[in-house]
């Protein structure tokens, strides 16, 4: 299950880091396009703060210990996007050249991220995650839970009460067992206190 949930935030954060990331260049890009700013400037503020959200949400499936299945999703179309814009330019260019009119009024270029060479750089990172095997592995603890949960049966019982025992009476039965006893001879006869040397001759 937590490979289709990997796999769901893969489709769901490539084309939306990848929005952030053309958004924040494309401010930045306005910014530097009539020479460095000799002050503060907010839109510098803004693309920064763009680019940086975009490092967050590619951090999500690139640094917690989630299923790779989504990083290597993502990696994998950043990578292939890179490889056709290298190997077929032209296709590449048709495919990716698109302009969205008046984001928060701003004209962003989504081929951008593709041309400065951010997109393959981050299917870079996010193929490392594909080479630890800890994260193909099950989370510690869910194992044990899941077997536990398919062992455990309910029975049902009625508790049988046992009378209590004291110690008078423990007492009183070991002092009866042994009084009772009688020493018997191996012919079965009881046997005979001998008579003691010290003792009256016997009589004739």
């Amino acid at each position: 299950m937590r490979h289709l949930w990997s796999l769901i935030a893969g489709v769901v954060i490539a084309p939306l880091a990848w929005a952030v990331v053309a958004f924040g260049q494309t401010v930045m890009g306005e910014v530097y396009t009539a020479g460095a700013p000799t002050g503060y400037s907010s839109k510098v503020l803004l693309g920064a703060g763009v680019l940086v959200g975009a490092g967050l949400i590619v951090g999500l499936i690139a640094s917690l210990r989630v299923s790779p299945v989504g990083p290597l999703l993502v990696a994998l179309l950043y990578l292939g996007s890179s490889a056709l814009l290298i190997f077929a330019p032209k296709t590449g260019v048709d495919v990716f050249d698109r302009v969205q009119k008046d984001v928060l009024g701003h004209d962003v270029m989504t081929i951008t991220p593709l041309k400065s060479g951010i997109i393959p750089v981050l299917g870079g990172v996010l193929l490392i995650a594909v080479f630890s095997g800890g994260r193909w592995r099950v989370w510690p603890g869910t194992e044990t839970a899941d077997a536990t949960a398919t062992t455990t049966t309910t029975t049902d019982w009625t508790a049988t009460p046992v009378p209590a025992v004291t110690t008078a009476d423990t007492s009183a039965t070991t002092t009866e067992s042994t009084s009772s006893f009688t020493p018997v001879s191996p012919a079965g006869t009881t046997a005979e206190t001998p008579a003691s040397p010290w003792g009256p001759p016997p009589s004739r």
